[in-house]
């Protein structure tokens, strides 16, 4: 399992590294949306949309919402809807995480409209997160940072939550992430995140704004991981798909990304950095 999602990273960190970089927004835009499709289609099978036609019908929703929403809407107000998804979604699972959900949560997780209502909302606005911050002045730059911030995090929480996690974060939806993991992985990224603004990633924010934002950003790539758990469990699913050796469908790959990109922009646009 590890050779696999070791060679499975291997072809893809640099690609999406390479992309991000030097292609245009117009084109890395139309990537990004096959990389939320994909997640899509595998939301939806989680939540129970087995017929290829619902599933076809729901994506193309999907994708009608987030054209409208990115020619009528400011990305400002798309991100702050995010935000204050993913806050209740927070709030949830510092609650029940441990203990599990009641009752009338867990039905509402398996219902089919709030699964399809989660993935249509957020994963678009991740898709307009991420192609708004790319066109920004220092956006290809600062889009790679908060990818590369949240594999850091997810990589250092899995190795010290491996070495020295005792306290459980949310053993009722995911029993291996630890409270020591946490800690770890902010650590590492408070020191990725100073060397980050040394070169200069940082812009007009101040070390501490930064500091602040990206730590932010890294524990809401948290709650979103542990939020797509929440669905997997509802509905009995280990992994969302098995597009990617080693590491279970697209899905997997991005549910922390879909929760970190939309917070961290929404923190740039509110200190005036975007």
């Amino acid at each position: 399992m590890i050779k696999q999602r070791l060679i499975t990273a291997a072809i893809l960190i640099p690609l999406v590294i390479l992309g991000i970089l030097f292609l245009q927004t117009k084109t890395l835009e139309w990537l990004i949306a096959l990389v939320t499709v994909l997640a899509a289609w595998e939301w939806f099978g989680i939540i129970g949309v087995h017929d290829v036609i619902k599933r076809l019908i729901w994506i193309s929703g999907l994708c009608l919402l987030s054209i409208i929403s990115l020619e009528y809407l400011s990305i400002g107000f798309i991100v702050t809807i995010a935000s204050i998804i993913w806050l209740l979604a927070a709030a949830v699972l510092m609650k029940y995480g441990n203990d599990g959900l009641p009752n009338y949560l867990t039905a509402l997780f398996r219902q089919s409209w709030f699964g399809i209502a989660s993935a249509v909302i957020l994963l678009a606005s991740f898709w307009i997160a991420a192609i708004s911050l790319h066109d920004s002045q220092m956006g290809s730059h600062q889009l790679l940072y908060i990818l590369v911030s949240v594999w850091l995090a997810d990589t250092g929480g899995y190795f010290v939550g491996k070495r020295w996690g005792k306290k459980a974060l949310a053993k009722a939806v995911s029993p291996n992430k630890t409270w020591e993991g946490v800690w770890g992985a902010l650590t590492l990224i408070s020191i990725w995140a100073i060397v980050a603004f040394e070169i200069g990633l940082g812009g007009s924010l101040s070390l501490q704004t930064w500091l602040l934002l990206t730590l932010l950003s890294v524990a809401m790539s948290i709650v979103g991981d542990l939020f797509e758990s929440l669905f997997k469990r509802s509905h009995n699913i280990k992994d969302s798909g098995n597009l990617l050796p080693g590491h279970g469908g697209v899905l997997d790959r991005i549910d922390s990304l879909i929760a970190a990109v939309p917070i961290f922009v929404a923190g740039l646009i509110l200190t005036g950095a975007l």
